[in-house]
């Protein structure tokens, strides 16, 4: 058969660090067939590197290949071999039709030539095509088998290297372990997953790949089982033979924390001043908080600014960001200074603590579960649903008191137990230090007295919150 307008594709599944060796012989290949056979290509010559047909991974330059066949620009398609084209059922079923339809054959390097308007083509491709699926499937199968056996034996994943591991995954790379404990610790300590990252990037600790530390970046750190020496297969975890960075209890408070969409216990990331979105209005009372804001410096002044405190909701509260946050901090460190100040602190070590996230966890998928049975089953009584729902959700409720208690030692004790409780407070971060004022005490903003008056502490209310007097 005489074909006029002929196209190329090329694609290789797997390409070591972007290697393009293997589709660029595939392109030599199709092309010495094309000039063999007289077929001009043209320019149109489309090459996906480093993309699984099978895994359906978004193959661009297939697509474009497609878009030129539907508008008439193609009759032929060289490829180095059937299963360079298709790997998969459904992608194969629908381009045979797109091809017939056009009345586009496909000619293989190594392979036989399929005129796909025929019936014997499309039954030929069809044939050819399964054979590849069938070897695909099966490779799969053995890579899952073996996949299962390193669960099974306790072996670290394979695959890139986990930040704070070697290579192998089976020794610690100890200086970055110890930033991965100290993450886990910040994050149960009321720190927010920007203020890490900024943190590591300001004392020049890279990710594995050397890039600067992002929200992200820190999230995927605390939720990755392996630190508890544990490994994700089939949505069951299996315990690991390597070592381990924090225990099991501390990655699942973690996961419960960064899980859970209150965050009651964290303040937002992105703030600047100690009280924005803590401290209340005592104008609005209805517990309206307050943000920060700017205005001008006195005449003279040009470009300074004075950071205020306002009403998020009217103009009637503005006030100077220094004294305030001084107070609150004076209050701070005599609250954590006094002797009755380890009170305050719940005893992690006692039998029990682990259990109580798994209890949490528990109640959760609980609750999904029986969202969907109620979602799926026609005849289930909606009183009943809800009712027994909101039987968990109080059950659910007590067990974050009881988390409440426990995040609230981990918040508190880096100032309580310090020789230097004021060294301690400057010490910490400045989402650390709001953590501290939310868990310790209710702050109310007043008024302030008019013109140039001295400052009046006594416009700060700070009230401390149950068990915190």
């Amino acid at each position: 058969m005489k074909y006029t307008k002929g196209a190329s594709y090329e694609r290789i599944s797997k390409a070591d660090d972007g290697d393009e060796d293997g589709v660029i012989r595939q392109g030599e290949d199709t092309a010495e067939l094309a000039e063999r056979r007289g077929i001009p290509l043209e320019g149109r010559r489309f090459r996906d590197n480093d993309k699984s047909a099978t895994q359906g991974k978004h193959r661009p330059q297939y697509e474009l290949l497609m878009a030129a066949v539907q508008r008439g620009e193609v009759d032929v398609i060289i490829v180095y071999m059937l299963g360079r084209l298709w790997r998969n059922r459904r992608e194969r079923a629908e381009g045979i039709e797109i091809l017939r339809k056009h009345q586009v054959s496909v000619l293989c390097v190594k392979g036989p030539e399929l005129d796909l308007t025929t019936a014997a083509g499309r039954l030929l491709a069809g044939l050819l095509g399964e054979v590849d699926t069938f070897e695909v499937e099966q490779m799969s199968e053995r890579e899952q088998r073996a996949m299962r056996q390193r669960v099974e034996r306790g072996l670290p994943p394979s695959g890139p290297r986990c930040f704070g591991y070697t290579a192998d995954g089976t020794e610690l790379v100890e200086d970055e372990a110890a930033e991965v404990k100290d993450c886990f610790r910040a994050l149960l300590a009321g720190a927010t997953l920007s203020g890490m990252a900024a943190g590591l990037n300001e004392r020049g600790i890279l990710t594995r790949n050397g890039r600067p530390w992002s929200h992200n970046a820190i999230r995927g750190v605390l939720l990755n089982e392996r630190y508890a020496g544990l490994r994700q297969y089939h949505g069951e975890l299996y315990p690991g033979k390597w070592p381990v960075i924090v225990d099991e209890a501390t990655w699942r408070a973690a996961k419960y924390v960064l899980e859970d969409g209150s965050r009651a216990m964290s303040p937002g990331a992105g703030r600047r001043w100690l009280l924005s979105g803590i401290a209340r209005c005592g104008v609005c009372g209805d517990g309206t908080t307050v943000t920060s804001g700017s205005r001008g410096g006195p005449k003279g002044t040009r470009g300074l600014t004075t950071p205020l405190y306002r009403c998020r909701k009217t103009k009637h509260l503005a006030r100077g960001t220094g004294p305030i946050d001084f107070t609150v901090e004076e209050y701070v460190i005599w609250r954590l200074s006094r002797p009755d100040a380890i009170d305050l602190l719940v005893d992690e070590s006692a039998p029990g603590t682990g259990e109580l996230w798994a209890k949490a966890v528990a109640l959760r998928s609980r609750i999904r579960a029986l969202t969907d049975e109620f979602a799926n089953d026609d005849d289930a009584d909606a009183v009943e649903f809800k009712a027994a729902i909101r039987r968990i959700k109080a059950r659910l409720a007590d067990v974050k008191v009881e988390m409440a208690g426990l995040q609230r030692s981990r918040i508190l004790v880096d100032i309580v137990t310090a020789e230097d409780p004021v060294k301690a407070w400057k010490d910490l971060m400045l989402d650390r230090q709001r953590a501290v004022v939310e868990t310790l005490a209710t702050v109310t903003l007043l008024p302030g007295r008019p013109g140039r008056a001295p400052f009046d502490p006594r416009s700060v209310r700070i009230e401390p919150l149950p068990g915190m007097g």
